[in-house]
């Protein structure tokens, strides 16, 4: 996910892009607010965070600019609170979200992720997406935190099969039935080896594990 940060304070900047950057996405800074007006209508980006106070030119009117020539990049606004109430009138036409200074870098990346889900779930019908992990039906992508994680189409197929009944607990003979079409206890370390990978796979980067052995039923898909 690639992001246009436009802010001309250099600590507040610095510390969102830093912030931002770890948590997966690609951060693109700009201070000028004609520059960053030209970058909005050349680039795809998915998500603009937007300073409302900039040198050369108020944030909100590049917005309605842009907003103009369709362009429909979801914005959030930084603003002051005395900013929000001079201009709330027409300025709500123009937004996606906003959020007053001061504020926690965490809250903010938590209206990132809030508006990114809504969009997607927009375009994309066949999403499967349980706390911080998201599957792709159609393109059999997985993300974490916005981290991709490489599956193989079993390791993929296992992972649907536990999201789709995520809090239910599912037998090995189930999942060998639906994804190896197997029914027989010869190939029920099949099960166990897939899941070791998967689990793997999927907590590389993290410390939670979604996946739970329910000892002598099988496995649920639990955060």
């Amino acid at each position: 996910m690639k992001i246009l940060l436009v802010e001309d304070d250099k600590i507040i900047w610095k510390n969102i892009k830093e912030y931002l950057e770890k948590s997966g996405f690609v951060v693109d800074w700009e201070e000028n607010g004609q520059r960053w007006y030209i970058r909005a209508l050349e680039y795809n980006y998915d998500l603009i965070i937007l300073d409302v106070m900039l040198p050369d030119k108020d944030g909100f009117s590049i917005a309605k600019q842009i907003r103009q020539l369709n362009v429909e990049t979801p914005i959030i606004f930084l603003t002051a609170k005395e900013d929000l109430q001079s201009k709330e009138k027409w300025f709500l036409s123009w937004w996606d979200d906003y959020i007053t200074k001061p504020f926690s870098l965490k809250e903010l990346l938590l209206r990132i992720r809030t508006i990114l889900k809504r969009i997607n779930n927009q375009k994309q019908l066949n999403i499967l997406e349980i706390w911080d992990i998201v599957l792709n039906q159609d393109t059999k992508e997985v993300f974490r935190n916005w981290k991709k994680i490489e599956l193989t189409p079993k390791e993929f197929a296992l992972l649907e099969h536990l999201m789709l009944n995520d809090w239910k607990t599912i037998s090995k003979d189930e999942l060998l039935t639906s994804i190896w079409w197997y029914n027989n206890d010869i190939y029920s370390d099949v099960v166990r080896t897939h899941i070791k990978t998967l689990r793997d796979k999927l907590n590389k980067w993290f410390s939670k594990d979604p996946i739970k052995t329910i000892r002598w039923q099988g496995f649920m898909f639990k955060i």
